[in-house]
């Protein structure tokens, strides 16, 4: 299969790479029929790069101290399925969770000229079908559109391959821990995103040793238009708080910030110039034209793992239109206690389509 760094070298021979990597727009990605999609056996378990997972993102064009992000920004990406969900937070009252949830919401610039907004779970699922991988042998369909909801996505189950691309009934497996589950979207539409009051923001409440809480809010785009071939169905993306909870008389206090930028992001701790809170409790992010990675100021960033070549640009929304999160927020909960109803959590698989590169799969979000 052609590699990331291989499609780049050969992308840099072609006249009008340039024009790509200044941003300029390029046409999303036509899925490839079922019969003729025969994917490698073996696949990154999202959209990650080689170099990325080794390069993390950082802001380098912007003054004051910077820690980069682990390797991975997802702290669940390689979770196993079968562990156990970490226990409800017993020293802080869903009413108080409630809250600091609410307090502490980022405020999201969505740069103005991005055609591909976010939607919520519900209206996404409704604009889908659910198929299932085999490796080199042809995908089946187990759900059409119209059929997919947050509980038919979890209870799905179907067999894998043997030889000559037979199912194997000793070995069947469940969308809430295979990954060979897989959402398509039937009308491109649906790439443009949901009606703005219909967007959502999925709240992850994380104890941590010390009494600390990480509290990550993860925003959901139907597309991610990357750079150049690199453009896949499905985005999911966040900004972490980490918050003391028992700080200011128990009001609460940002210690940290983390921006997810790709598979890397950036760490801003309170006092840094570049990161913004208003009203001293809500941080500022800025969601990068179609790859919708956040960087904590407008500008022009180089994407980690592309020499330079990729970049991605952050706008300034204007007033009126910046993303208040706290007006959108849905708690979920974990895996073995869901919140909200929203069980989609349980979902093991992918989110969009399979791509004909690994970095174009569409791509995975696992909760603890």
């Amino acid at each position: 299969m052609l590699s990331v760094r291989a499609a780049i070298s050969m992308l840099v021979t072609f006249a009008g790479l340039a024009a790509c990597a200044a941003g300029d727009d390029a046409p999303p990605a036509t899925p490839s029929t079922p019969d003729d999609r025969h994917a490698a056996d073996e696949r990154r378990p999202d959209d990650a790069t080689p170099e990325e997972v080794l390069e993390p993102s950082r802001v380098s064009d912007a003054p004051g101290p910077s820690e980069p992000g682990p390797p991975d920004d997802d702290p669940d990406r390689d979770a196993d399925p079968n562990a156990p969900s970490p226990p409800e937070d017993p020293a802080m009252p869903p009413a108080t969770q409630d809250q600091l949830v609410k307090k502490f919401a980022p405020h999201v610039h969505l740069h103005p000229d991005d055609a591909y907004r976010p939607a919520n779970v519900d209206w996404y699922l409704a604009r889908v079908k659910m198929r299932f991988h085999h490796a080199n042998c042809p995908d089946h369909e187990l759900l059409p559109v119209g059929k997919v909801t947050q509980q038919t996505l979890i209870s799905q189950t179907h067999e894998e391959n043997k030889s000559l691309c037979r199912h194997d009934s000793s070995k069947k497996v469940s969308s809430t821990s295979s990954e060979n589950f897989f959402l398509e979207v039937a009308d491109h539409a649906t790439y443009a995103g949901a009606p703005r009051s219909q967007w959502k923001t999925y709240v992850v409440w994380r104890p941590k040793s010390g009494g600390l809480v990480d509290i990550e809010y993860w925003f959901f785009y139907p597309y991610n238009d990357g750079f150049a071939l690199f453009n896949h169905e499905s985005d999911w993306e966040h900004v972490r708080v980490t918050i003391d909870p028992k700080a200011k008389g128990g009001q609460g206090e940002a210690v940290e910030v983390k921006m997810s930028a790709h598979k890397g992001g950036t760490i801003l701790k309170p006092g840094d110039a570049r990161l913004t809170m208003v009203d001293g409790t809500h941080p500022v992010a800025y969601s990068a034209k179609g790859t919708h990675a956040n960087y904590p100021k407008p500008g022009t960033y180089p994407i980690e793992g592309t020499a330079g070549i990729a970049k991605d640009v952050a706008a300034a929304a204007p007033p009126a239109d910046v993303w208040k999160t706290e007006t959108s927020l849905v708690q979920v909960g974990t895996r073995a206690a869901p919140k909200n109803g929203q069980v989609f959590i349980k979902y093991w698989g992918r989110w969009g389509e399979l791509g004909d590169l690994p970095e174009t799969n569409g791509v995975t979000r696992h909760f603890p």
